[in-house]
């Protein structure tokens, strides 16, 4: 396995100075530093972990606390972020919690094993004794997505604009009798942005047009019977959902009771999951920024670890995905 000195002897340089290069530092030429990175490359030379966690006072590795990889978007992320560290040296710990008792134990459990952590939080209130503890055990974390506003660095998702773009797409398309069909996670800012859209069109929004459902494809299926009432009665021609799952358990029931999609009514989702593009029709959905995310988080976190930079939070944005649903 070639080593360090390997590295400097081909390109004519001190080890030192192809350290400097391996570890970002400043004060190296861009014709050495590019040579070092060419070489090492061609000699398939990695730094050994060990080694550097010793002389750096660093575990190289990276705490992933997940609350649920079903979505799509969730699984880019994680790939992306376990990806680029791993180009880095850092091995990657990651724990399951599916509540927010079990995230509370999970930060615990690994935190003192890692340089720094990645939470996609459950969490349901602003107070988190586990995220206290790590503010003052000064373990570098960024939070993904929280459901409720919070003082930590975290990673926020503009939905409630996605939604206004949502019903700002069916009116120009022709429709305005609107309805959104949402579970109970998450539900708030689904209706705001709702809400927000009828209003910029100069829609009257009545309470009725909110359905709540459970969760994936049978809470979409479940709804059908109240949404083919409503079609009949009220004449409802655009529907915004929670999520693909549900827009695609709606979408196929109503298609077996004989509604034209999306020629009588236009269904849009939520995700821009994998299977999405390849329902009959194809469904359109907003879609929420997926790598991106996971590289602003691998940067912000590597650049808190290794030079102790204050980690910066972020919301990103929204946008619809156009396919023949609506």
């Amino acid at each position: 396995m070639p080593t360090i000195g390997d590295v400097a002897r081909h390109c004519g340089v001190s080890t030192r100075t192809v350290s400097r290069v391996l570890n970002d530092r400043p004060n190296v030429r861009p014709d050495v530093r590019q040579r070092v990175l060419q070489v090492a490359e061609q000699l398939g030379y990695r730094p050994d972990p060990t080694a550097r966690a010793l002389k750096l006072g660093h575990k190289h590795i990276i705490g992933i606390v997940a609350n649920a990889v079903s979505s799509d978007t969730t699984l880019r992320r994680i790939e992306v972020i376990s990806k680029l560290f791993a180009t880095s040296g850092y091995a990657v710990l990651m724990q399951f919690a599916e509540s927010p008792e079990m995230e509370e134990a999970a930060i615990h459990n690994i935190a003192i094993r890692c340089d720094g952590l990645v939470i996609f939080s459950n969490l349901h209130s602003a107070h988190s004794p586990a995220l206290h503890w790590l503010e003052t055990q000064k373990i570098p974390f960024i939070i993904v997505d929280p459901p409720v506003d919070l003082t930590f660095p975290a990673i926020h998702i503009d939905r409630r604009s996605g939604y206004r773009e949502g019903v700002r797409y069916l009116v120009q398309k022709g429709r305005r009798e609107l309805l959104l069909v949402v579970e109970s996670f998450r539900a708030s800012e689904r209706i705001a942005g709702f809400m927000e859209g009828l209003e910029r069109e100069g829609l009257r929004f009545r309470s009725s047009r909110i359905l709540h459902t459970a969760k994936g494809f049978q809470g979409g299926a479940d709804m059908a019977p109240a949404v083919l009432e409503l079609i009949n009665t009220e004449h409802i021609d655009g529907i915004l959902c929670h999520n693909d799952k549900i827009a695609l358990g709606l979408l196929g029931a109503l298609q077996q009771q004989g509604v034209s999609i999306p020629q009588e009514v236009a269904i849009i989702g939520f995700d821009d999951d994998g299977f999405s593009g390849y329902s009959n029709p194809p469904l359109t959905t907003i879609a929420q920024t997926g790598g991106d995310v996971g590289a602003f988080i691998y940067e912000q976190l590597k650049n808190a670890i290794e030079y102790g930079t204050a980690i910066e939070s972020r919301k990103f944005g929204t946008g619809l995905v156009l396919r023949a649903s609506a």
